[in-house]
């Protein structure tokens, strides 16, 4: 029975936190698309991404609102135009070597990489970072870190 209530509250806590969460979204969506705040969680709702959140291994309500917010930009983005599968494959290899160099996890590189840009910045340069090797990719993706920490 004990296990049982725990698991209840555990819902209750991460169903509020999902709903804060939701709601400072939705605010953010409002202040930068400079719509009501209605039309925000529309935006929010009809978005791909918004059943993702409530995915207990994925963990999005970790992040912050911000990252949270480009990453509905990506699923949005993607969904209306798709994703070149090669770009996508060339960010995925490195985000994982990315991971592997830092001796992190692929969850963990990938929060880094949303947190800092580092994915618009590699899909962006495809075809620039697409030329060079990968020692020389890894330190100029963590100089790019070191950059957007400051």
């Amino acid at each position: 029975m004990e296990h049982k209530q725990q698991k209840q509250q555990y819902e209750r806590i991460r169903g509020k936190h999902n709903t804060i969460k939701v709601a400072h979204l939705a605010e953010y969506v409002s202040k930068v698309k400079r719509i009501s705040l209605d039309d925000a969680l529309v935006y929010i709702y009809v978005n791909p991404m918004y059943e993702r959140l409530y995915d207990e291994n994925a963990k999005w309500w970790y992040l912050s609102t911000e990252a949270l917010y480009e990453e509905f930009e990506l699923r949005r983005i993607r969904q209306q135009i798709g994703f070149d599968k090669t770009v996508f494959e060339f960010y995925t290899y490195w985000l994982e070597n990315h991971a592997i160099r830092k001796q992190i996890s692929g969850m963990r590189a990938w929060m880094i990489f949303k947190e800092f840009g580092v994915d618009e910045y590699v899909i962006d340069n495809y075809d620039l970072l697409n030329t060079q090797g990968l020692e020389y990719v890894l330190d100029d993706i963590q100089r790019y870190i070191n950059r957007r920490k400051r």
